[in-house]
């Protein structure tokens, strides 16, 4: 678990009173799965993600919900969709969302950017002006990944599972067997990061595992097995009649440029 420990001491984050800056995230060369993982655990809000860059990412991003720091750290090159609570009626468009999905993931090869948070006003700020950048690809960590894999904590085997989607070594045959394991983990945020890491490694080669994850109990499950499907359209049309409406609505988004090819 030492790579985890290490990593976690470049991440920072501050919930304040501050109005406009109550959340206040520093983080120095992390791997993106671990800032997400940051930002859970200390606010409550799950995060579930697909393809994310292999690099390490140094951000400050200042902002009062979850949406704004999420938005500053991804400099806008993912698509996010968020979950409210029901009952959030009162709280507006400040309130937090119970969960979020960083969904197609546009990063490219350059993997280097800066983006100004938005700004808490007159606000004093405890960090300095939000940057966002991301450097090159992190060390080999697959034998440590694998290791963490097995973890009795959830949290630290979803990062695990998450990571070894660009950190494994490609074809290892250890790699592939832990994330085929992981599909069937207790906790959803494994089976989440499983059917991401499984997809983005086996391509093709994860046509069965996305069809069994489309019948996962958990939405969020689902929902990142439509966000994995590409062209499979037999997938995303029997997405359309889930029984949540996220799941439905990304199906729907997902299926619509593919019909509109298939008609030219």
């Amino acid at each position: 678990m030492g790579v985890s420990n290490q990593e976690e001491q470049n991440i920072r984050l501050v919930i304040t009173k501050n109005r406009g800056a109550e959340l206040q995230l520093e983080a120095r060369q992390a791997p993106l799965a671990q800032v997400f993982n940051r930002i859970a655990s200390k606010t409550g809000v799950r995060i579930n993600y697909s393809v994310l860059p292999e690099g390490l990412v140094t951000a400050t991003c200042v902002g009062t919900t979850v949406k704004q720091v999420m938005e500053c750290l991804l400099a806008r090159k993912a698509d996010l969709v968020y979950r409210y609570p029901r009952q959030a009626s009162k709280a507006g468009p400040k309130s937090q969302p119970e969960e979020v999905w960083v969904l197609g993931a546009k990063f490219g090869t350059d993997q280097s950017n800066s983006v100004v948070c938005p700004s808490a006003g007159n606000q004093q700020q405890e960090f300095p002006t939000a940057t966002n950048s991301i450097t090159g690809p992190e060390p080999d960590h697959t034998d440590e990944l694998l290791t963490m894999a097995r973890s009795k904590k959830p949290e630290e085997r979803a990062e695990a599972i998450g990571r070894l989607m660009a950190g494994g070594r490609p074809g290892d045959a250890a790699v592939k067997a832990t994330l085929e394991a992981a599909l069937l983990d207790r906790d959803a945020r494994v089976r989440v990061r499983a059917i991401s890491s499984l997809a983005h490694r086996e391509g093709a080669g994860a046509a069965s595992a996305l069809q069994e994850a489309l019948r996962d109990s958990d939405a969020s499950v689902r929902i990142t097995a439509v966000d994995n499907a590409g062209s499979d359209i037999a997938l995303l049309q029997q997405a359309l009649t889930d029984n949540d409406a996220t799941v439905r609505q990304l199906a729907e988004i997902r299926l619509a440029p593919l019909l509109k090819a298939g008609t030219r």
